[in-house]
């Protein structure tokens, strides 16, 4: 069996307890209705954590079954990954009900677009490489490489929209994001280092990896134990699109609704008469149900 140093020991023990224990945490706020993919992820993570640890301890580091256990279950992992940074970037949109809608749409467009992108980033890679079976190791990095820039493109939006979201910086949205963020960031360092170096430096960037996703748990952890401050209350000027947005899609309801376009008239104006029309007509009600009390 191969010797672990003190470290990899550390990360290999505490991080299904720690993984775990943001399951429990989820569980006591009465947050697994909201983040159900994101306690599914980590479960999967500590299943997938003993299952490598278990094949590592069996057959080395070198073998075929440690080989295809990890890039597979790191192919796993990563799709899981999109299924909770759309839940997340969900949550985000929580007090523009109406705007959730379009938040969805656009993020599944955007996750088809990266997706694509990685295959055929892994359609053109040479075939010349070192590795044996060499076609799971580029197949999975590549696609793993676009989640990372899907996580690092969904900080950035939180970094600059947070305020306009009423997202401080001690939300669990936020602190969840920021956890991914930092660990897709310094993961495609690695990776970008690991590709421009010599062969010789593998074995002292490649343990930085768990290391990153250990830090990453203590950020989610730390998220959780502490006490979540009441959303900050948002104060948007009415002439903000994002409010009149919000109130079409609030508007036309769900289902959606349809716009027929009669003449050349840009469409927003057109909208934004349909919304200052359904505002003029709550009002009138408003106004006569007034006069008859």
């Amino acid at each position: 069996m191969p010797a672990l140093n003190l470290q990899s020991v550390v990360i290999w023990a505490f991080c299904p307890v720690m993984q775990l224990l943001c399951v429990y945490l989820l569980y006591r706020r009465k947050l697994l209705s909201q983040f159900k993919f994101f306690a599914g992820f980590l479960v999967f993570q500590t299943i997938n954590n003993l299952l490598r640890f278990s094949v590592f301890r069996t057959f080395g580091p070198s073998s075929w079954e440690y080989y295809a256990t990890y890039w597979v279950g790191t192919a796993m992992s990563d799709m899981a990954m999109i299924a909770v940074l759309y839940e997340v970037f969900c949550a985000a949109f929580k007090p523009f009900a109406g705007l959730q809608d379009l938040a969805k749409v656009v993020f599944k467009w955007a996750a088809a677009c990266i997706v694509f992108i990685g295959f055929v980033v892994f359609v053109t890679t040479p075939e010349a490489t070192p590795i044996k079976n060499h076609w799971l190791y580029i197949c999975v990095s590549s696609f793993e490489r676009t989640v990372r820039v899907m996580e690092c493109a969904l900080l950035m939006f939180l970094f600059l929209g947070a305020q306009h979201l009423g997202i401080s910086k001690r939300n669990r949205v936020f602190g969840f994001v920021l956890g991914f963020g930092i660990e897709a960031f310094l993961q495609l360092l690695v990776y970008s280092t690991l590709a421009n170096s010599h062969v010789s430096k593998i074995p002292i960037l490649a343990p930085l990896i768990p290391r990153i996703y250990f830090m990453s748990l203590l950020i989610w952890l730390g998220y959780l134990v502490q006490p979540e401050p009441a959303r900050e209350s948002l104060h948007i000027p009415v002439t903000s699109p994002l409010l009149r947005w919000n109130e079409v899609a609030l508007a036309m309801g769900h289902s959606g609704g349809h716009v027929a376009l009669m003449n050349s008239e840009p469409f927003m104006p057109t909208v934004e008469r349909m919304v200052e029309q359904v505002m003029q007509k709550e009002m009138f009600v408003e106004r006569r149900q007034q006069r008859a009390m």
